[in-house]
Protein backbone atom coordinates (compact mmCIF):
# COMPACT_ATOMS: atom_id res chain seq x y z
CA UNK A 1 0.00 0.00 0.00
CA UNK A 2 1.35 3.31 -1.00
CA UNK A 3 1.59 5.75 1.90
CA UNK A 4 0.71 9.24 0.89
CA UNK A 5 1.72 12.34 2.86
CA UNK A 6 -1.84 12.72 4.07
CA UNK A 7 -1.95 9.10 5.37
CA UNK A 8 1.38 9.51 7.15
CA UNK A 9 0.12 12.63 8.92
CA UNK A 10 -3.00 10.87 10.12
CA UNK A 11 -0.94 7.95 11.48
CA UNK A 12 1.32 10.34 13.40
CA UNK A 13 -1.69 12.08 14.95
CA UNK A 14 -3.19 8.72 15.90
CA UNK A 15 -0.03 7.54 17.65
CA UNK A 16 0.38 10.83 19.49
CA UNK A 17 -3.18 10.54 20.73
CA UNK A 18 -2.56 7.00 21.98
CA UNK A 19 0.60 8.13 23.83
CA UNK A 20 -1.32 10.95 25.48
CA UNK A 21 -4.13 8.65 26.61
CA UNK A 22 -1.77 6.09 28.17
CA UNK A 23 0.35 8.81 29.80
CA UNK A 24 -2.76 10.24 31.44
CA UNK A 25 -3.94 6.79 32.59
CA UNK A 26 -0.52 5.93 34.13
CA UNK A 27 -0.08 9.20 36.07
CA UNK A 28 -0.35 8.87 39.93
CA UNK A 29 -3.43 10.30 41.50
CA UNK A 30 -3.10 13.76 42.98
CA UNK A 31 -1.87 13.66 46.62
CA UNK A 32 -4.34 13.67 49.50
CA UNK A 33 -3.37 16.78 51.39
CA UNK A 34 -5.11 15.68 54.60
CA UNK A 35 -3.32 12.31 54.77
CA UNK A 36 0.04 13.97 54.16
CA UNK A 37 -0.52 16.40 57.01
CA UNK A 38 -1.56 13.59 59.37
CA UNK A 39 1.55 11.58 58.47
CA UNK A 40 3.81 14.56 59.14
CA UNK A 41 2.04 15.23 62.47
CA UNK A 42 2.53 11.65 63.66
CA UNK A 43 6.17 11.70 62.62
CA UNK A 44 6.80 15.00 64.39
CA UNK A 45 5.11 13.71 67.58
CA UNK A 46 7.19 10.51 67.62
CA UNK A 47 10.41 12.39 66.83
CA UNK A 48 9.78 14.88 69.64
CA UNK A 49 9.27 12.02 72.10
CA UNK A 50 12.33 10.06 70.95
CA UNK A 51 14.59 13.12 70.93
CA UNK A 52 14.84 13.00 74.75
CA UNK A 53 16.31 9.50 74.70
CA UNK A 54 20.03 8.91 75.36
CA UNK A 55 22.09 9.86 72.30
CA UNK A 56 23.08 6.30 71.44
CA UNK A 57 19.39 5.39 71.47
CA UNK A 58 17.86 8.52 69.93
CA UNK A 59 19.94 8.68 66.72
CA UNK A 60 19.26 5.12 65.47
CA UNK A 61 15.58 5.43 66.45
CA UNK A 62 15.14 8.71 64.56
CA UNK A 63 16.79 7.23 61.49
CA UNK A 64 14.42 4.25 61.56
CA UNK A 65 11.52 6.63 62.11
CA UNK A 66 12.19 8.38 58.78
CA UNK A 67 11.60 5.11 56.86
CA UNK A 68 8.80 3.74 59.05
CA UNK A 69 5.70 2.37 57.24
CA UNK A 70 2.35 4.07 57.78
CA UNK A 71 0.86 1.38 60.04
CA UNK A 72 3.90 1.26 62.32
CA UNK A 73 4.05 5.04 62.54
CA UNK A 74 0.39 5.08 63.51
CA UNK A 75 1.03 2.47 66.24
CA UNK A 76 3.98 4.49 67.59
CA UNK A 77 2.01 7.74 67.60
CA UNK A 78 -0.88 6.06 69.39
CA UNK A 79 1.55 4.68 72.00
CA UNK A 80 3.07 8.11 72.61
CA UNK A 81 -0.44 9.44 73.37
CA UNK A 82 -1.09 6.70 75.97
CA UNK A 83 -0.87 7.36 79.76
CA UNK A 84 2.54 6.49 81.18
CA UNK A 85 1.43 3.32 82.96
CA UNK A 86 -0.27 2.05 79.82
CA UNK A 87 2.90 2.77 77.87
CA UNK A 88 5.05 0.59 80.12
CA UNK A 89 2.34 -2.06 80.23
CA UNK A 90 2.28 -2.33 76.43
CA UNK A 91 6.07 -2.53 76.29
CA UNK A 92 6.25 -5.34 78.84
CA UNK A 93 3.22 -7.55 79.43
CA UNK A 94 0.32 -6.40 77.25
CA UNK A 95 -0.01 -7.28 73.57
CA UNK A 96 -0.80 -3.90 72.06
CA UNK A 97 -0.34 -2.49 68.57
CA UNK A 98 3.13 -1.28 69.52
CA UNK A 99 4.33 -4.88 69.23
CA UNK A 100 4.27 -4.62 65.41
CA UNK A 101 7.31 -2.33 65.57
CA UNK A 102 9.51 -5.33 66.39
CA UNK A 103 11.85 -6.17 69.29
CA UNK A 104 14.47 -3.55 68.41
CA UNK A 105 11.99 -0.80 69.33
CA UNK A 106 11.08 -2.23 72.74
CA UNK A 107 14.39 -1.39 74.42
CA UNK A 108 14.63 2.02 72.72
CA UNK A 109 11.14 3.03 73.86
CA UNK A 110 11.80 1.75 77.39
CA UNK A 111 14.95 3.83 77.68
CA UNK A 112 13.10 6.86 76.34
CA UNK A 113 10.22 6.27 78.75
CA UNK A 114 12.69 6.17 81.66
CA UNK A 115 14.27 9.47 80.58
CA UNK A 116 10.87 11.14 80.44
CA UNK A 117 10.38 9.94 84.05
CA UNK A 118 6.60 10.20 84.05
CA UNK A 119 4.82 10.23 87.43
CA UNK A 120 3.65 6.63 87.89
CA UNK A 121 3.29 4.03 90.61
CA UNK A 122 6.89 2.80 90.68
CA UNK A 123 6.07 -0.48 92.39
CA UNK A 124 3.49 -1.33 89.74
CA UNK A 125 5.85 -0.31 86.94
CA UNK A 126 8.68 -2.42 88.32
CA UNK A 127 6.48 -5.50 88.43
CA UNK A 128 5.70 -5.09 84.74
CA UNK A 129 9.39 -4.65 83.86
CA UNK A 130 10.35 -7.71 85.88
CA UNK A 131 7.65 -9.78 84.16
CA UNK A 132 8.53 -8.65 80.63
CA UNK A 133 10.36 -11.88 79.86
CA UNK A 134 11.48 -12.09 76.22
CA UNK A 135 9.81 -8.80 75.36
CA UNK A 136 12.88 -6.96 76.67
CA UNK A 137 16.58 -7.87 76.82
CA UNK A 138 17.77 -8.90 80.27
CA UNK A 139 20.19 -5.98 80.57
CA UNK A 140 17.43 -3.54 79.62
CA UNK A 141 15.24 -4.89 82.43
CA UNK A 142 18.17 -4.68 84.86
CA UNK A 143 18.88 -1.07 83.96
CA UNK A 144 15.20 -0.13 84.12
CA UNK A 145 14.74 -1.59 87.59
CA UNK A 146 17.81 0.18 88.93
CA UNK A 147 16.59 3.46 87.39
CA UNK A 148 13.16 3.05 88.98
CA UNK A 149 14.82 2.36 92.33
CA UNK A 150 16.88 5.53 92.09
CA UNK A 151 13.69 7.47 91.39
CA UNK A 152 12.09 5.94 94.46
CA UNK A 153 15.07 6.96 96.60
CA UNK A 154 15.00 10.47 95.17
CA UNK A 155 11.33 10.69 96.13
CA UNK A 156 12.15 9.55 99.68
CA UNK A 157 10.58 6.09 99.23
CA UNK A 158 13.48 3.99 100.51
CA UNK A 159 11.21 1.02 101.24
CA UNK A 160 9.98 1.01 97.62
CA UNK A 161 13.57 1.25 96.41
CA UNK A 162 14.45 -1.83 98.50
CA UNK A 163 11.55 -3.75 96.95
CA UNK A 164 12.54 -2.78 93.41
CA UNK A 165 16.25 -3.48 93.89
CA UNK A 166 15.42 -6.76 95.57
CA UNK A 167 13.69 -7.77 92.36
CA UNK A 168 16.69 -6.52 90.33
CA UNK A 169 19.11 -8.72 92.29
CA UNK A 170 17.06 -11.78 91.35
CA UNK A 171 17.84 -11.29 87.67
CA UNK A 172 20.83 -13.22 86.29
CA UNK A 173 22.45 -9.94 85.25
CA UNK A 174 22.58 -8.55 88.79
CA UNK A 175 26.06 -7.20 89.53
CA UNK A 176 28.01 -6.31 92.64
CA UNK A 177 26.94 -2.71 91.98
CA UNK A 178 23.29 -3.77 92.17
CA UNK A 179 23.93 -5.33 95.57
CA UNK A 180 25.65 -2.18 96.81
CA UNK A 181 22.67 -0.08 95.71
CA UNK A 182 20.30 -2.43 97.51
CA UNK A 183 22.37 -2.28 100.69
CA UNK A 184 22.44 1.52 100.65
CA UNK A 185 18.66 1.64 100.14
CA UNK A 186 18.09 -0.97 102.86
CA UNK A 187 20.13 1.05 105.33
CA UNK A 188 18.17 4.16 104.42
CA UNK A 189 14.97 2.20 105.04
CA UNK A 190 16.38 0.77 108.31
CA UNK A 191 15.64 -2.72 107.08
CA UNK A 192 18.76 -4.60 106.04
CA UNK A 193 17.20 -8.08 106.00
CA UNK A 194 16.36 -7.97 102.24
CA UNK A 195 19.90 -6.88 101.44
CA UNK A 196 21.35 -9.68 103.56
CA UNK A 197 19.21 -12.31 101.83
CA UNK A 198 20.12 -10.95 98.40
CA UNK A 199 23.83 -10.90 99.24
CA UNK A 200 23.80 -14.51 100.42
CA UNK A 201 22.03 -15.70 97.27
CA UNK A 202 24.24 -13.62 94.99
CA UNK A 203 27.44 -14.97 96.58
CA UNK A 204 26.19 -18.54 96.21
CA UNK A 205 25.19 -17.95 92.59
CA UNK A 206 28.44 -16.28 91.55
CA UNK A 207 30.99 -18.16 93.67
CA UNK A 208 32.58 -19.70 90.57
CA UNK A 209 32.31 -16.94 87.97
CA UNK A 210 33.18 -13.71 89.79
CA UNK A 211 36.52 -12.12 90.66
CA UNK A 212 37.67 -13.25 94.10
CA UNK A 213 38.33 -9.68 95.26
CA UNK A 214 34.71 -8.71 94.54
CA UNK A 215 33.44 -11.87 96.23
CA UNK A 216 35.44 -11.01 99.35
CA UNK A 217 33.95 -7.52 99.37
CA UNK A 218 30.50 -9.10 99.15
CA UNK A 219 31.30 -11.50 101.99
CA UNK A 220 32.60 -8.62 104.11
CA UNK A 221 29.38 -6.71 103.51
CA UNK A 222 27.27 -9.78 104.27
CA UNK A 223 29.18 -10.25 107.54
CA UNK A 224 28.81 -6.57 108.46
CA UNK A 225 25.05 -6.69 107.94
CA UNK A 226 24.76 -9.80 110.11
CA UNK A 227 26.76 -8.19 112.90
CA UNK A 228 24.79 -4.95 112.69
CA UNK A 229 21.56 -6.92 112.86
CA UNK A 230 22.73 -8.56 116.08
CA UNK A 231 23.07 -12.04 114.57
CA UNK A 232 26.54 -12.41 116.07
CA UNK A 233 26.42 -16.12 116.96
CA UNK A 234 24.93 -16.91 113.57
CA UNK A 235 27.66 -14.86 111.87
CA UNK A 236 30.29 -16.83 113.78
CA UNK A 237 28.71 -20.17 112.84
CA UNK A 238 28.58 -19.13 109.19
CA UNK A 239 32.24 -18.07 109.11
CA UNK A 240 33.32 -21.27 110.85
CA UNK A 241 31.41 -23.29 108.26
CA UNK A 242 33.34 -21.46 105.54
CA UNK A 243 36.64 -22.35 107.21
CA UNK A 244 36.07 -26.03 107.92
CA UNK A 245 37.62 -28.13 105.19
CA UNK A 246 39.13 -25.16 103.35
CA UNK A 247 42.82 -25.57 104.22
CA UNK A 248 44.77 -23.36 103.80
CA UNK A 249 42.45 -20.99 105.58
CA UNK A 250 41.52 -17.65 104.10
CA UNK A 251 43.00 -14.87 106.21
CA UNK A 252 40.00 -12.69 105.48
CA UNK A 253 37.53 -15.36 106.59
CA UNK A 254 39.60 -15.88 109.75
CA UNK A 255 39.43 -12.15 110.39
CA UNK A 256 35.64 -12.21 110.17
CA UNK A 257 35.42 -15.30 112.39
CA UNK A 258 37.73 -13.66 114.94
CA UNK A 259 35.60 -10.51 115.11
CA UNK A 260 32.41 -12.53 115.54
CA UNK A 261 33.99 -14.81 118.14
CA UNK A 262 35.13 -11.86 120.25
CA UNK A 263 31.78 -10.11 120.00
CA UNK A 264 29.90 -13.31 120.87
CA UNK A 265 32.37 -14.23 123.65
CA UNK A 266 32.67 -17.63 121.99
CA UNK A 267 36.32 -17.61 121.06
CA UNK A 268 36.75 -21.22 122.14
CA UNK A 269 34.75 -22.26 119.07
CA UNK A 270 37.42 -20.67 116.88
CA UNK A 271 40.38 -21.92 118.93
CA UNK A 272 40.84 -25.35 117.23
CA UNK A 273 40.85 -23.77 113.77
CA UNK A 274 43.19 -21.03 114.95
CA UNK A 275 45.62 -23.61 116.32
CA UNK A 276 45.44 -25.48 113.04
CA UNK A 277 46.20 -22.27 111.17
CA UNK A 278 49.19 -21.48 113.40
CA UNK A 279 50.66 -24.86 112.51
CA UNK A 280 50.85 -23.76 108.88
CA UNK A 281 53.64 -21.31 109.81
CA UNK A 282 57.20 -22.69 110.05
CA UNK A 283 57.76 -20.62 113.21
CA UNK A 284 55.25 -22.78 115.05
CA UNK A 285 57.60 -25.78 114.91
CA UNK A 286 60.25 -23.95 116.91
CA UNK A 287 60.45 -24.28 120.71
CA UNK A 288 60.23 -21.06 122.71
CA UNK A 289 64.00 -20.89 123.21
CA UNK A 290 64.68 -20.95 119.46
CA UNK A 291 61.71 -18.75 118.59
CA UNK A 292 63.25 -16.02 120.75
CA UNK A 293 66.36 -16.13 118.57
CA UNK A 294 64.45 -15.77 115.29
CA UNK A 295 65.21 -12.50 113.55
CA UNK A 296 62.33 -12.60 111.07
CA UNK A 297 58.94 -13.79 112.33
CA UNK A 298 56.02 -13.61 109.92
CA UNK A 299 53.65 -10.74 110.89
CA UNK A 300 50.59 -12.96 110.35
CA UNK A 301 52.00 -15.55 112.74
CA UNK A 302 52.38 -12.84 115.40
CA UNK A 303 48.87 -11.56 114.71
CA UNK A 304 47.17 -14.93 115.07
CA UNK A 305 49.34 -15.88 118.03
CA UNK A 306 48.13 -12.69 119.72
CA UNK A 307 44.52 -13.61 118.93
CA UNK A 308 45.10 -17.11 120.32
CA UNK A 309 46.48 -15.67 123.56
CA UNK A 310 43.55 -13.26 123.90
CA UNK A 311 40.99 -16.09 123.56
CA UNK A 312 42.88 -18.26 126.02
CA UNK A 313 43.08 -15.38 128.47
CA UNK A 314 39.33 -14.79 128.36
CA UNK A 315 37.90 -18.28 128.04
CA UNK A 316 40.48 -20.93 128.94
CA UNK A 317 41.92 -22.05 132.30
CA UNK A 318 44.77 -19.94 133.65
CA UNK A 319 47.54 -22.52 132.89
CA UNK A 320 46.55 -22.57 129.21
CA UNK A 321 46.43 -18.78 129.11
CA UNK A 322 49.87 -18.63 130.76
CA UNK A 323 51.37 -21.02 128.19
CA UNK A 324 49.88 -18.98 125.36
CA UNK A 325 51.34 -15.72 126.68
CA UNK A 326 54.68 -17.40 127.31
CA UNK A 327 54.74 -18.35 123.62
CA UNK A 328 53.78 -14.79 122.69
CA UNK A 329 56.61 -13.40 124.82
CA UNK A 330 59.04 -15.77 123.09
CA UNK A 331 57.85 -14.26 119.80
CA UNK A 332 58.90 -10.85 121.20
CA UNK A 333 55.46 -9.28 121.54
CA UNK A 334 55.83 -6.64 124.30
CA UNK A 335 52.16 -6.75 125.40
CA UNK A 336 52.61 -10.38 126.48
CA UNK A 337 54.94 -9.55 129.39
CA UNK A 338 52.53 -7.79 131.80
CA UNK A 339 49.89 -10.46 131.35
CA UNK A 340 52.50 -13.21 131.71
CA UNK A 341 53.51 -11.85 135.11
CA UNK A 342 49.87 -11.53 136.19
CA UNK A 343 49.13 -15.15 135.24
CA UNK A 344 52.23 -16.56 136.93
CA UNK A 345 50.91 -17.95 140.24
CA UNK A 346 52.77 -21.23 140.81
CA UNK A 347 56.51 -21.39 141.52
CA UNK A 348 57.15 -23.07 138.16
CA UNK A 349 55.24 -20.38 136.30
CA UNK A 350 57.08 -17.61 138.16
CA UNK A 351 60.37 -19.19 137.18
CA UNK A 352 59.31 -19.34 133.53
CA UNK A 353 58.10 -15.73 133.67
CA UNK A 354 61.40 -14.65 135.22
CA UNK A 355 63.33 -16.38 132.42
CA UNK A 356 61.18 -14.65 129.83
CA UNK A 357 61.76 -11.28 131.49
CA UNK A 358 65.50 -11.86 131.69
CA UNK A 359 65.54 -12.60 127.97
CA UNK A 360 63.41 -9.51 127.34
CA UNK A 361 66.05 -7.29 128.93
CA UNK A 362 68.41 -8.27 126.11
CA UNK A 363 65.86 -7.63 123.34
CA UNK A 364 65.44 -4.10 122.01
CA UNK A 365 61.73 -4.70 121.26
CA UNK A 366 61.02 -5.85 124.81
CA UNK A 367 63.50 -4.05 127.03
CA UNK A 368 61.47 -0.91 127.66
CA UNK A 369 58.35 -2.92 128.55
CA UNK A 370 60.37 -5.10 130.95
CA UNK A 371 61.93 -2.04 132.59
CA UNK A 372 58.56 -0.33 132.99
CA UNK A 373 57.08 -3.53 134.37
CA UNK A 374 59.87 -3.66 136.95
CA UNK A 375 58.51 -0.48 138.53
CA UNK A 376 55.30 -2.26 139.61
CA UNK A 377 55.61 -6.04 139.30
CA UNK A 378 57.62 -7.96 141.92
CA UNK A 379 58.79 -10.67 139.49
CA UNK A 380 60.07 -8.12 136.98
CA UNK A 381 61.60 -5.99 139.76
CA UNK A 382 63.56 -8.95 141.10
CA UNK A 383 64.74 -9.96 137.63
CA UNK A 384 65.99 -6.43 136.96
CA UNK A 385 67.64 -6.16 140.34
CA UNK A 386 69.47 -9.45 139.86
CA UNK A 387 70.57 -8.46 136.37
CA UNK A 388 71.88 -5.05 137.47
CA UNK A 389 73.77 -6.67 140.32
CA UNK A 390 75.35 -9.33 138.14
CA UNK A 391 76.17 -6.90 135.32
CA UNK A 392 77.57 -3.83 137.12
CA UNK A 393 79.40 -2.54 134.06
CA UNK A 394 76.59 -2.95 131.52
CA UNK A 395 76.14 0.78 131.02
CA UNK A 396 73.26 0.73 128.53
CA UNK A 397 71.12 -1.48 130.74
CA UNK A 398 71.80 0.63 133.85
CA UNK A 399 71.06 3.79 131.88
CA UNK A 400 67.77 2.42 130.52
CA UNK A 401 66.78 1.17 133.99
CA UNK A 402 67.46 4.61 135.48
CA UNK A 403 65.41 6.27 132.76
CA UNK A 404 62.48 3.93 133.41
CA UNK A 405 62.68 4.47 137.19
CA UNK A 406 62.85 8.24 136.77
CA UNK A 407 59.84 8.22 134.43
CA UNK A 408 57.78 6.15 136.86
CA UNK A 409 58.81 8.10 139.97
CA UNK A 410 56.10 10.37 141.38
CA UNK A 411 57.76 11.38 144.65
CA UNK A 412 61.36 12.01 145.63
CA UNK A 413 64.23 13.41 143.64
CA UNK A 414 65.11 12.06 140.22
CA UNK A 415 68.42 13.86 140.58
CA UNK A 416 69.40 11.28 143.18
CA UNK A 417 68.84 8.51 140.64
CA UNK A 418 71.26 10.11 138.16
CA UNK A 419 73.78 10.82 140.90
CA UNK A 420 73.75 7.12 141.78
CA UNK A 421 74.24 6.27 138.12
CA UNK A 422 77.18 8.71 137.81
CA UNK A 423 78.88 7.18 140.83
CA UNK A 424 79.01 3.94 138.85
CA UNK A 425 79.67 5.49 135.43
CA UNK A 426 81.68 8.60 136.15
CA UNK A 427 81.80 11.19 133.40
CA UNK A 428 78.87 9.79 131.40
CA UNK A 429 77.82 12.87 129.43
CA UNK A 430 74.20 11.84 128.67
CA UNK A 431 73.69 11.06 132.37
CA UNK A 432 75.24 14.40 133.39
CA UNK A 433 72.81 16.19 131.12
CA UNK A 434 69.94 14.23 132.67
CA UNK A 435 71.21 15.31 136.10
CA UNK A 436 71.32 18.97 135.04
CA UNK A 437 67.75 18.76 133.76
CA UNK A 438 66.62 17.06 136.97
CA UNK A 439 68.11 19.92 139.06
CA UNK A 440 66.38 22.47 136.81
CA UNK A 441 63.06 20.62 137.11
CA UNK A 442 63.46 20.67 140.89
CA UNK A 443 64.28 24.42 140.79
CA UNK A 444 67.84 23.99 142.00
CA UNK A 445 69.83 26.38 139.75
CA UNK A 446 72.97 26.28 141.92
CA UNK A 447 73.14 22.49 141.73
CA UNK A 448 72.47 22.61 137.99
CA UNK A 449 75.36 25.08 137.57
CA UNK A 450 77.63 22.83 139.60
CA UNK A 451 76.65 19.88 137.41
CA UNK A 452 77.53 21.93 134.34
CA UNK A 453 81.08 22.32 135.61
CA UNK A 454 81.45 18.53 135.58
CA UNK A 455 80.82 18.42 131.83
CA UNK A 456 83.99 18.16 129.70
CA UNK A 457 84.77 21.39 127.86
CA UNK A 458 84.57 19.69 124.47
CA UNK A 459 81.03 18.52 125.29
CA UNK A 460 79.75 22.05 125.94
CA UNK A 461 77.60 23.64 123.25
CA UNK A 462 76.68 27.27 122.69
CA UNK A 463 73.32 26.56 124.25
CA UNK A 464 75.08 25.15 127.32
CA UNK A 465 77.19 28.30 127.68
CA UNK A 466 74.12 30.51 127.37
CA UNK A 467 72.34 28.39 129.99
CA UNK A 468 75.34 28.70 132.34
CA UNK A 469 75.39 32.47 131.93
CA UNK A 470 71.73 32.65 132.87
CA UNK A 471 72.18 30.37 135.88
CA UNK A 472 75.07 32.53 137.19
CA UNK A 473 72.75 35.52 137.28
CA UNK A 474 70.18 33.76 139.46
Amino acid sequence: MKVTPRTAGLLILLYMGLIGVWTWRLMPPPPNQGAEAAWQSMQAKAASYLAKAPKDTAMPALMRLAKMPQDQLQALADWVDQPALNQIRQLTVQKGTIIILGPEWGEALLQTWLVHAPPVNLLEAHLMVAAAGDRLPEQARQTALETLARRALAQGDAADAVTILGRATELPGATWGTLQQLTAAARAARNTAPALRALTLWIQRHADDTDEAILEQARDLEFTLMMQAGDVAEALSYQLSQLIGSVPFSERTLDRAWLAARRAHQGSRLLPLLEQHLKSFPEHDLPNEKLTQQTDIHPDYLRWLTCHAAICDDEQPAPIAFASHLRLAAARVPAALPRLCALATSPAQKTQAAQALSTALDRAELQLTALQLAQTDPIARKVLSDRLRTAPHQRDLHYAATLATAAAQTTGSTALLWQDFLRRFTGDVPAQRRLIQAHLDEQQPALALRAYTALPAKALTNEDRQQQAILKQL
